[in-house]
């Protein structure tokens, strides 16, 4: 983000202004900053600097990865109001959140509002670790969907996910289950699958194959895969993982990640499930 460096020239030296990020994560009234390990000291300067453009209320500083089964986010505020919990807009859709809690990346905006535009009229859709309602509010908005199931374990998530049904008024759409999916999740009932953990997405594939209709569905399935393995691996896992007729696939790149890695997301059309 040029503005940045410039508004810092002057400020940091010049090999410093070289290591600025470009740009940072901006969540409601919230910038959530990563820095590397070369700008600790200068993290609140350039903190300042964000919270001068009035397009912000508090800065947060990334200090970690995400954190257990209840995904939570590793930050800690660095300038501005000392809260974390804030209402966030994107694409006609509200979402109220605890940034410290919850997770909720804005890179997968284009995501979310292509799995919205794929969902037909009719359609019965189960989004497995539904967060705050990510990808189920917008499938709601768009008003195609007959019903969403939004599951989500992490209770915090899960009662923000209720507020924001509330907000969005998707009540007659979307049903918000707490619990863990492996357990809760109604088996035999989805034309849409969406599995959007990273990491571990693969270990759920036989079950998003059980969630989907005895005839067969779509299941959108999230992955973050090394470069050189990105179309390869995901392939592979989605292929032994689903245990069904895969009728048509595609990978598509999602994001970079990290370097070298990539967020990819697998549309598979499955169809009954083969016999063993």
């Amino acid at each position: 983000m040029s503005w940045l460096r410039e508004a810092l020239r002057g400020v940091l030296s010049e090999e410093k202004l070289r290591l600025v990020p470009r740009g940072f994560q901006q969540i409601g009234r919230i910038a959530i900053l990563s820095l590397p390990n070369e700008l600790t000291n200068e993290a609140e300067i350039i903190a300042k600097k964000i919270l001068e453009t009035g397009q912000v209320d508090t800065v947060a500083l990334k200090t970690g990865g995400i954190e257990g089964w209840r995904r939570k986010p590793t930050i800690k505020i660095i300038a501005g109001k000392p809260q974390t919990e804030t209402i966030h807009k994107e694409a006609g859709c509200i979402f109220k959140l605890d940034v410290a809690e919850t997770m909720f990346s804005k890179g997968n905006l284009s995501e979310r509002q292509r799995i919205a535009d794929l969902v037909k009229e009719g359609e019965v859709v189960a989004d497995l670790f539904a967060g705050v309602g990510q990808f189920s509010i917008p499938i709601a908005k768009r008003g195609r969907a007959k019903l969403v199931y939004a599951i989500e374990k992490n209770p915090i998530a899960f009662k923000y996910l209720c507020e924001n049904v509330r907000l969005n008024k998707v009540g007659h759409i979307v049903m918000p289950i707490l619990g863990d999916c492996a357990l809760v999740a109604p088996r035999g009932i989805a034309d849409r699958v969406i599995l959007g953990i990273l990491h571990v997405g693969h270990v759920y594939l036989p079950l998003a194959s059980e969630v989907l209709k005895e005839d067969g569905g779509v299941i959108h399935y999230h992955e973050t895969v090394p470069v050189k393995m990105a179309f390869e691996r995901p392939l592979q896992r989605i292929t032994k993982g689903v245990g069904r007729e895969i009728k048509k696939v595609e990978v598509r790149i999602v994001k970079k990640y990290s370097p070298k890695v990539l967020h990819v997301v697998v549309d598979a059309d499955v169809g009954r499930r083969t016999s063993t």
